[in-house]
């Protein structure tokens, strides 16, 4: 997408919020009046000979007037592109700083990488943070058909992001409130899988084959279930995370 269509994009956001659609109502208002003004319409018959009329008519009503509705005016287009604009455009790259830091957890889960853990924010593969992938693995994993690998390299990423994700949460607050709730969530679900590192056990030659199979002889079964529980919530609080977003991009990401 061009700069010059998220640029439209952003214009178009005003229709879209309630508190700024009344403000441009009001802004057209203040400049159909300040025509009316201008081109000195005629009054009113009723009004003709009257100290109404008379006040009206008056160059003082008419330079008070147009100068507090220029003033109006002006002072909307300044609140455009000194404020909300750029709002708009520091949302929009917070949130993609967020939705990476999620996506790094489930990077480390699809792409299964022994250091998958250490990757950089900027690498991770966004693509995960879609509605159908998140639905197709929340199926998955209720059915406990996940594999061990691909949940403990997502475990090793938790462990290590955990911090990152406590210290952003001031920018989910900077979104609002519903936003810094969210990642709160998303934040105590990231600590609990998190906190299953170390509890690895040893797993045997012999049995290696078996640690994907939810059968009583996976010496694991109950730390991989375990594994899988967490990261099934964290896959939950995601695609709860997504819908927020998006509800936010639709509408107003917060009131001011």
């Amino acid at each position: 997408m061009t700069k010059s269509n998220i640029g439209v994009i952003e214009r178009l956001s005003i229709l879209r919020e309630p508190k700024e659609r009344k403000l441009l109502v009001a802004v057209i208002l203040a400049f159909l009046s300040l025509v009316i003004i201008e081109l000195q319409l005629p009054l009113l018959p009723v009004l003709s000979d009257t100290f109404m009329g008379q006040i009206l008519c008056s160059d003082g009503t008419k330079n008070i007037s147009t100068g507090l509705l220029i003033g109006l005016i002006s002072a909307y287009i300044f609140y455009i592109l000194i404020d909300y604009l750029p709002r708009k455009r520091r949302d929009k790259k917070t949130i993609e700083l967020l939705d990476s830091l999620i996506s790094s957890i489930l990077d480390a889960y699809v792409r299964c990488r022994i250091f998958g853990h250490e990757t950089a924010i900027s690498h991770v593969d966004k693509s995960t943070l879609n509605e159908s992938w998140l639905n197709d693995q929340k199926t998955i994993l209720k059915n406990n058909n996940s594999k061990f690998l691909p949940l403990k390299f997502a475990m090793q990423t938790a462990y290590i992001r955990i911090e990152d994700f406590r210290h952003t949460l001031p920018l989910a607050v900077s979104l609002s409130p519903e936003h810094a709730l969210q990642w709160l969530i998303i934040i105590d679900k990231i600590r609990l899988m998190a906190e299953s590192y170390g509890e690895e056990v040893n797993i045997p030659r012999e049995v290696q084959h078996l640690v994907d199979l939810d059968i009583e002889d996976n010496p694991i079964r109950l730390y991989k279930s375990t594994l899988n529980l967490r990261f099934l919530e964290i896959v939950e609080q995601a695609d709860a995370w997504l819908k927020l977003t998006q509800s936010a991009t639709n509408k107003s990401i917060r009131p001011r």
